[in-house]
């Protein structure tokens, strides 16, 4: 049976692999046709702000998010990649550019329930110094405020095994010195998984126009699609986005992703702006990622010919995750029932059979059921000693001792998914709480603990290798790190 369904396997893999390479030379063929100079409506919209990108990790593989997204940074890329969220999380990112401006960006994740989903909430705040007003004389007057902030509160859940669902609502408010102007917006979002092909669209910034002094202007809408897949074993990722703004030329991201070490990951992206020559965001952009325990630090850095090269600095911390917070009292050691004392030494007696009595009528042979002996009695010698242990008395017939000789069993080879890494029983019980939220089956998953300390998760067993590493590659998507013991039964 596994030999059969092999071929249709490797189609599927060819089939997403040949999707990735097909989208990727749509973008660069696209943009090779495209003309220099496209009519676009530049610096038409209000609330640019909204655009500015969140995340280190997203900005060191070029921007092609969409449909890797995870975390808390998914509330901004793509909320329906928030739906796979096991654990409550908060992050944080911090950009500088061009001297004066900065962004700051807070956000917090949390699984709800089954039927609500995951709930998130963010602030955006981009500001610069403030802004010294003169008069006619150069004489100092007041002082003017500039900046832009966003509050964002999103929800997420999954409709089946492969497909989530996301959508925003977000708060505007922007104020540039004695104007300001104050609106609403939307963000929906749809991933889906097949056959380890991720594909993901969202648009970003519905809502009416925002008003300065009465000129409006409309938001600046976002449309992103985007595709991506797992290559040698998780440890590399490629990515591909194709992105369609309201106001400025349309552009292609690439980004890869390789885990040189289950807490370090390596990134490289690069971002091609469509009918514009020489555009400063087309260009490579690099990362570094560093993952220990429960906190994540994520680096990317943006070069530019034009402009001052774009740092971010991102943080992640998930509660209740891969380690416990707080230190785990150790248990008191059980109460071990004494074993009772070795018997003695000397020959092993296999029975001892009484004398006949005379003119009493022998009793009915008895067939007693014994576990097979290692060492046999052998006749007394002759020359043996009487004061030697009790003598081993042989039987007659119709006492004899039926002895069932034991077969070896046969073995059978069966592989589990073990999910380790856990310091305390709770943070077990509430992943396999977060498991059961997103369908799969904990009826028979057990904790125990691991050999390397803390405990870990048999999540299940089972006969195929295969199968175990296709349930091990569906929790690898979901930011389960699971891995596969051989058990001999």
């Amino acid at each position: 049976m596994q030999t059969q369904l092999a071929g249709p396997r490797r189609a599927s893999r060819l089939l997403g692999t040949l999707s990735v390479a097909l989208m990727t030379c749509c973008f660069l063929l696209y943009g090779g046709v495209r003309p220099a100079v496209a009519a676009v409506s530049v610096g038409t919209s209000g609330g640019g702000f909204l655009n500015f990108e969140v995340g280190g990790r997203p900005a060191g593989m070029g921007g092609a998010q969409v449909s890797t997204a995870t975390g808390v940074t998914a509330q901004f890329w793509n909320p329906a990649g928030l739906a796979w969220t096991s654990q409550a999380q908060v992050g944080a990112t911090h950009a500088k550019w061009l001297d004066n401006l900065s962004y700051e960006w807070l956000g917090y994740a949390k699984p709800l329930s089954p039927r609500l989903g995951v709930g998130s909430l963010s602030v955006a705040y981009f500001h610069m110094p403030e802004i010294q007003g003169v008069d006619e004389f150069d004489n100092p007057t007041q002082s003017y405020r500039v900046y832009d902030m966003a509050v964002t509160a999103g929800l997420a859940r999954p409709v089946s095994r492969q497909i989530s669902v996301g959508a925003n609502a977000r708060y505007i408010h922007q104020n540039l010195a004695t104007v300001s102007a104050t609106g609403l917006g939307l963000d929906l979002g749809v991933t889906g998984t097949f056959s380890g092909l991720a594909v993901a669209a969202v648009v970003q910034n519905l809502g009416p126009s925002l008003s300065y002094d009465g000129a409006s202007y409309p938001l600046p809408r976002m449309i992103r699609f985007g595709a991506s897949r797992q290559f040698l074993q998780q440890k590399l990722l490629l990515a591909a986005d194709y992105n369609v703004p309201r106001d400025y030329f349309k552009d292609a991201r690439f980004g890869a992703e390789y885990r040189v070490h289950p807490l370090v990951s390596l990134r490289m992206g690069y971002r091609h702006v469509l009918g514009s020559a020489n555009d400063p965001s087309t260009g490579l952009s690099y990362g570094l990622g560093l993952h220990a325990k429960q906190l994540s630090v994520d680096y990317a850095m943006t070069p530019s010919d034009e402009f001052d090269n774009v740092h971010r600095l991102g943080f992640g911390y998930t509660f209740g995750g891969g380690a416990d917070e707080t230190e785990t009292k150790p248990e008191p050691p059980k109460k071990q029932t004494p074993l009772p004392p070795p018997p003695p030494k000397g020959p092993t007696t296999v029975a001892s059979a009484p004398q006949p009595k005379k003119n009493v009528k022998p009793a009915e042979p008895v067939h007693v059921l014994a576990e097979p002996k290692t060492e046999s009695a052998a006749p007394p010698a002759a020359s043996a000693a009487p004061a030697a242990a009790e003598p081993t008395v042989a039987l007659s017939k119709s006492e004899a001792v039926v002895v069932k000789e034991a077969r070896p069993e046969k073995t059978t080879t069966e592989y589990a998914v073990l999910l380790p890494g856990y310091q305390s029983k709770e943070g077990a019980q509430g992943e396999l709480k977060a498991l059961q939220l997103l369908g799969f089956r904990t009826k028979d998953a057990t904790i125990e603990a691991d050999a390397k300390g803390g405990y870990a998760i048999r999540l299940a067993r089972m006969k195929s290798k295969e199968s175990a590493d296709d349930m091990v590659s569906s929790l690898a998507r979901m930011s389960f790190r699971a891995t596969v013991q051989t058990v001999q039964r």
